[in-house]
């Protein structure tokens, strides 16, 4: 399935704010998220579209609630300090960080307060995003019916980032 086959205009993804100073620092401003064409899960209609957990409002949400709740159980800010850790690794792993460089952005993910942890929803034009488009393996989407996708290597350019609220 091309990019072209998604039937909606937009993708949408949730990221923190560390993870986008990281990608913006370190990275060239190149950007690894994975995405969804839906904004939220609806759950009442026949139609799957992502689970909570792929949902980049329910992220977002879930995100705000543990950064304003100062939650030191709190598990996707977690998940996201990880994330980033994995991100480095693999970005050293082909060469375009070095190992101090991996080290530095290690130290920044396991030092940096959770209220840095911010959501930031990304809004993505599947037109900007066409050739930085993967598919998600069946086997690694929350569920086997969730519309997943991953944009490896983004610009910033190539989408808005977007607060919501507050």
């Amino acid at each position: 399935m091309a990019t072209i086959d998604i039937p909606h205009p937009i993708l949408y993804s949730t990221m923190t704010v560390v993870a986008y100073n990281v990608n913006k620092r370190f990275y060239g401003d190149r950007h690894y998220m994975w995405c969804t064409p839906y904004f939220g899960s609806d759950f009442d209609s026949p139609h799957f579209t992502v689970p909570p957990s792929s949902s980049p409002l329910e992220i977002y949400n879930t995100l705000q609630k543990e950064v304003e709740g100062g939650d030191l159980h709190a598990t996707k800010i977690k998940l996201n300090r990880l994330g980033i850790r994995k991100g480095a690794e693999q970005m050293e792993k082909v060469g375009r960080i070095t190992s101090a460089i991996k080290q530095e952005i290690f130290a920044i993910s396991k030092r940096t307060p959770d209220q840095q942890f911010r959501p930031l929803l990304c809004v993505i034009s599947k037109i900007e995003a066409s050739s930085f488009f993967k598919m998600v393996d069946v086997r690694a989407k929350a569920n086997p019916l969730s519309h997943e996708y991953i944009l490896a290597d983004l610009p910033q350019s190539a989408f808005d980032v977007i607060r919501i609220g507050k």
